[in-house]
């Protein structure tokens, strides 16, 4: 997330350069910890291009998603994609049903309570099994990170929870370079509260295979 001063460059570099910004508002509608950011688009209409979609608030099925576009460039953007496949014509209208009724926004606020909830005790029970580790990014969205010891290999923890039956993913994979970090990307946005105790536990024997030992007995 930008901070203000940076936002506010960004947007008078696309007024000097006469550029436009694509802003993809991730994980706006789950935001726990504090008030959600208002979006760039905001502060320049005519040079930022604003994504969204119902993917994670209601489900990717649905293949519905929106761009607010600057209002100079919407016959360009018709003109360019003249033959695409819209979605059904009845989903809109059911979306659009939705969000006017205000049951988008009532289902919204469900959700965030719903997740925050479920964070909360994904972050309680990793400090009381998994000491070792280091919990980052709760703020929002449905992942929080897991950073591991130094020396751990996190492909081999990966590896061992799949065997396990957990998915979980090493946040190496997304990324472009190498870091000598090691995190574990966990999700908790399909998995039921009660799920999370047994799957954390199964999760800490994993890592006792990719830590290594002294540091395991730094973390207890």
């Amino acid at each position: 997330m930008l901070s203000p001063a940076r936002r506010a460059r960004l947007v008078r570099w696309a007024r000097e350069v006469d550029g436009f910004v694509i802003e993809d508002d991730y994980d706006a509608e789950f935001r726990y910890d504090r008030h959600p950011v208002a979006v760039v688009q905001g502060m320049d209409p005519s040079r930022v291009f604003l994504l969204g979609s119902v993917s994670k608030t209601l489900s990717p099925a649905l293949g519905l998603g929106w761009l607010v576009a600057p209002a100079a460039m919407a016959p360009v953007l018709r003109a360019a994609n003249a033959v695409a496949a819209a979605p059904p014509v009845l989903d809109q209208l059911a979306l659009a049903t939705f969000i006017d009724r205000g049951w988008y926004d009532a289902h919204l606020r469900a959700s965030r309570r719903r997740f925050r909830s479920r964070r909360d005790l994904l972050v309680r029970t990793l400090g009381a099994q998994v000491p070792e580790g280091r919990v980052a990014g709760t703020a929002a969205g449905l992942h929080i990170l897991l950073h591991l010891p130094d020396g751990s290999d996190t492909q081999a923890a990966v590896h061992s929870a799949t065997t396990a039956g957990l998915r979980l993913a090493d946040i190496g994979d997304y990324r472009a370079e190498p870091s000598p970090k090691r995190a574990l990307v966990l999700g908790y946005g399909n998995i039921s509260d009660t799920d999370i105790p047994p799957a954390i536990a199964l999760l800490g024997e994993a890592l006792r295979s990719a830590v290594p030992r002294s540091r395991l007995d730094e973390g207890s």
